[in-house]
């Protein structure tokens, strides 16, 4: 009989309780994305109303300022329970970690196993793809 290989599941992560992000993440997260857009649409729409282009700076910058202050706090957190539990200079030194220094290492392990890191990723290399070519177009060739 095949073996089934199970999934390593983070189900006590001293922040998330689970290796699954938080809605409050996912509230943020959308954030990012309409700031994202928005950012990057400012240029093509100085072309065709200045008043669309200020309210699209206006959400882009907004929305930048709310989700990188979101992921500030998270990742502050985290920086700061590396730091009390020491749990960096442990792994390197391969000691012995506690059960709340396995609690963190998961936390951080759930956090880097984040799909909507990669989706947030392609859609800042997409958009600012796009708004690169645009830009180009307009302003060198249309």
């Amino acid at each position: 009989m095949e073996k089934k290989e199970e999934k390593f599941v983070c189900t006590d992560c001293f922040k998330f309780n689970k290796c699954v992000d938080s809605p409050v993440s996912w509230i943020f997260f959308f954030i990012g994305l309409i700031a994202t857009v928005a950012v990057r649409a400012v240029n093509l729409a100085l072309d065709f109303d200045p008043i669309w282009a200020k309210i699209l700076w206006y959400v882009g910058v907004s929305g930048f300022f709310i989700f990188f202050l979101y992921k500030f706090k998270y990742d502050h957190m985290l920086h700061r329970e590396l730091n009390e539990t020491q749990l960096t200079d442990k792994i390197l030194a391969k000691e012995k970690i506690s059960e709340r220094e396995y609690e963190v290492l998961g936390s951080i392990l759930c956090k880097l196993s984040s799909k909507k890191e990669k989706i947030n990723y392609f859609f800042i290399f997409f958009f600012s793809g796009i708004a690169l070519a645009l830009a180009i177009y307009f302003d060198f060739l249309a």
